[in-house]
């Protein structure tokens, strides 16, 4: 038997720019964009450092100092 293509409802979507639906120049976009990446990049070495045990305090007072 023949394998099957995945229906088209069974595709994940592509993914949409960030906001797509906010209307913004696209030179503003992209600084919004690399702020966001900026914050996540911080936000991920912040988690990465802080030990298994930490509570979301923990993680909040680092993230000030590290910002």
């Amino acid at each position: 038997m023949p394998k099957s293509e995945p229906s088209q409802s069974a595709q994940a979507p592509k993914p949409a720019r960030v906001a797509d639906y906010l209307d913004m120049p696209d030179d503003r976009r992209a600084a919004a964009e690399a702020s966001a990446a900026a914050l996540l990049a911080t936000a991920q070495r912040v988690a990465d450092e802080l030990p298994l045990g930490a509570d979301v305090d923990d993680f909040r007072r680092v993230l000030v100092s590290e910002a």
